[in-house]
């Protein structure tokens, strides 16, 4: 039997802190030197230990083969904030709830979330005023949260309510890589961070309660996942969901539809925005295509340019960090790998890698996309994830930013307002904008 090979560390680890300080302070940093070492490093911090994989058959693998990999510290980090909801489980747990949620999520309902999220993105950018700045970043949070919340769970809520939401889930998605990374114990300390935190998301359950009180005692005739989950029984004990276990279900699925989407929809509108002439193809395809009248879903296929947009934008601003534990020892790269120990993978850095892409960290929406018959790799392009458990809401997810692009390119000229943008790389598993302020000009 041969010996397995050794595992080299990744680049950047400093004595006693391992690759901490560079995962919290410089995490596209890290990963992409990560990328350009071996196929599979290890990655310490304190008592945490993983092996990050780099090759994109490794990180295929990883994400199909779920006999041998099952969720890891990522998603238990993700479930923590939300009460250990059966979607972020594994195995048949995850596959029940999966094709309980699927109908809602399908097409063909899809197709009829259109006109909602079109008719919120004109009730949000058809009162911007021409010349006066806008928090576009959080607009479209806004907007976003607004037209989720009435597609999947039939509910309108006030402006107070849903600028609680979006900041709820910010919150959360800045924790999620120093969750993943670090004893949960820190965040129960009683720190004036974590204590803004709690309360945010205790005021954020308690809105969530409402609604599912609301509807248990008026549920009526709707299709939603709000429905779904009333009706969802437990795969092992047959009982029906708790008002606690609905919540926990609906508000993972709230922050999967919202801060993806939000977050990589803003970037679409920034990378478009600094860059005049992409703005224009954008502009010129929406006048062309919708002549004047709203999005509507017979015509998303005609809005080509605007998706290479939307593609683009998801392979330069992917998420930077998710894992698997394997369930059994298995060998990776000719590293045996031990039962129970931490897999993980980075698609931005992936989504970044110079042997796949020419000019990686330019934005460019020509170049040849996932299904134009590139020799690329399989696992060389997943914004959505892959296998079991691809994102359940990606159709919905690529429409609502579809939707929102090509009305911004119909109805208004774009520009930073001067001296107020800046951009960060936070310290989180997602891209995030700290500040996009625009000033529009009106095209109708």
């Amino acid at each position: 039997m041969p010996i397995p090979a050794y595992c080299p560390p990744a680049p950047g680890r400093v004595p006693l802190l391992g690759h901490g300080p560079a995962l919290l302070h410089r995490p596209l940093s890290f990963f992409e030197a990560t990328r350009t070492a071996d196929p599979l490093v290890r990655v310490g911090f304190g008592p945490v230990n993983l092996f990050l994989a780099n090759e994109p058959a490794l990180v295929h693998r990883i994400q199909v083969d779920t006999d041998t990999f099952e969720r890891g510290r990522f998603f238990e980090a993700l479930a923590g904030n939300f009460g250990n909801p059966l979607i972020a489980a594994s195995g048949p747990l995850h596959q029940h709830q999966r094709r309980t949620l699927k109908p809602p999520f399908s097409r063909r309902s899809v197709r009829t979330y259109t006109e909602v999220i079109a008719d919120e993105t004109e009730a949000r950018v058809g009162g911007w005023q021409a010349g006066r700045a806008v928090a576009a970043d959080e607009e479209i949070s806004d907007l976003v949260a607004a037209a989720v919340l009435r597609c999947l769970f039939s509910t309108e809520l006030s402006h107070a309510t849903v600028r609680d939401v979006r900041e709820t889930m910010n919150a959360i998605s800045r924790r999620l890589l120093p969750q993943t990374i670090l004893p949960a114990a820190l965040g129960t300390i009683p720190t004036p961070g974590n204590r803004r935190f709690i309360a945010a998301v205790n005021r954020f359950h308690a809105t969530v309660d409402q609604l599912i009180r609301e509807r248990r005692a008026a549920p009526g005739q709707h299709h939603d996942v709000l429905s779904a989950l009333l009706d969802s029984t437990h795969p092992e004990t047959g009982a029906h969901l708790t008002d606690v276990q609905i919540r926990s279900e609906f508000l993972i699925l709230l922050f999967a539809a919202l801060e993806t989407t939000s977050t990589s929809l803003s970037w679409a509108v920034f990378e478009s925005v600094v860059r005049p002439r992409v703005q224009r193809r954008l502009q010129d395809e929406a006048d062309r295509v919708l002549g004047g009248g709203p999005v509507t879903y017979d015509r998303l296929t005609d809005l080509v340019f605007t998706r290479k947009v939307i593609d683009e934008t998801l392979r330069l601003h992917a998420p930077m960090l998710s894992t698997r534990r394997a369930k059994r020892a298995v060998t990776l790269a000719g590293v045996v790998i031990p039962k129970g120990a931490e897999v993980g993978y980075s698609p931005r850095a992936v989504h970044r890698a110079a042997d796949l892409y020419e000019a990686p960290s330019v934005f460019d929406p020509d170049r040849a996309g996932p299904d134009d018959g590139t020799d690329r790799p399989r696992g060389a392009y997943f914004p959505f994830g892959t296998g079991p458990h691809r994102c359940i809401g990606e159709h919905l997810a690529l429409t609502t930013m579809t939707v929102v692009l090509a009305s911004l390119a119909a109805r208004w000229d774009l520009r930073i307002a001067p001296g107020t943008g800046r951009i960060s790389e936070v310290n989180s598993s997602l891209p995030h904008l700290s500040s996009l302020p625009l000033l529009p000009t009106s095209r109708v």
